[in-house]
């Protein structure tokens, strides 16, 4: 289950930003991480939502609402330049929509990144 893996990042990555702050003694909790997650990690979120719930647990992470953007994959072509959305014709087939080469570089859609968390302290 990598989802866990991606869950004990997420919590790992938070507590350290928090204790490199000028102020971490003062965090109390973190009530929202939102993420932005590339659709060809083939993250499931609700697995992922579980495991950040285990991961979580006895941190100041703890109970923090994680929301996510998913990002498409992006393809440029190496033919004729074409950069956009990564889509497949009706044979399954990737293909450039302008030009139909199969000669492209996928540029997108593998992110995994914290985008900003919601930090409650005491003031």
């Amino acid at each position: 289950m990598h989802e866990l893996s991606y869950a004990t990042s997420i919590v790992n990555a938070i507590l350290e930003h928090i204790t490199k702050m000028e102020q971490a003694q003062k965090v109390k909790k973190v009530s929202k991480i939102n993420l932005e997650i590339g659709e060809l990690t083939f993250i499931n979120f609700e697995q992922l939502k579980f495991a950040f719930e285990v991961a979580s647990e006895g941190t100041l992470c703890k109970d923090a609402k994680l929301e996510a953007e998913f990002l498409k994959p992006r393809i440029v072509c190496n033919n004729c330049g074409y950069k956009g959305d990564l889509t497949a014709n009706d044979e399954f087939e990737v293909i450039c929509p302008e030009c139909g080469s199969i000669s492209l570089k996928i540029s997108g859609g593998k992110e995994f990144n914290i985008k900003n968390a919601i930090l409650e302290s005491d003031e």
